[in-house]
């Protein structure tokens, strides 16, 4: 939905909660691919839902980051790669 007098997309409550789900989902390229894309668009999303984006995206950067150094610290490189490409490993 766009809000008429700036021109620029209102994310609703239902929207931020289907964003957030789907960001938890995001693995590491997908999420810089998300975090690049939202960065060079950001003068279409009101400052709120960019400031929510960014956040959400923060956290999701924070877990990969956890994850992989989990992972590497076992020596398991393909669940390090499954982590940053979301493929199986292999």
């Amino acid at each position: 939905m766009a809000d008429i007098k700036t021109d620029k997309a209102v994310m609703t409550a239902e929207d931020r909660e289907y964003f957030k789900n789907g960001v938890k989902t995001l693995c590491g390229t997908e999420m810089l691919i998300m975090a690049e894309f939202i960065k060079q668009n950001r003068s279409i999303f009101t400052k709120e839902d960019y400031e929510f984006m960014s956040k959400e995206l923060g956290r999701q950067a924070g877990a990969i980051w956890a994850k992989l150094l989990r992972a590497l610290k076992k020596a398991d490189f393909k669940e390090a790669q499954k982590i940053l490409t979301g493929g199986n490993g292999e």
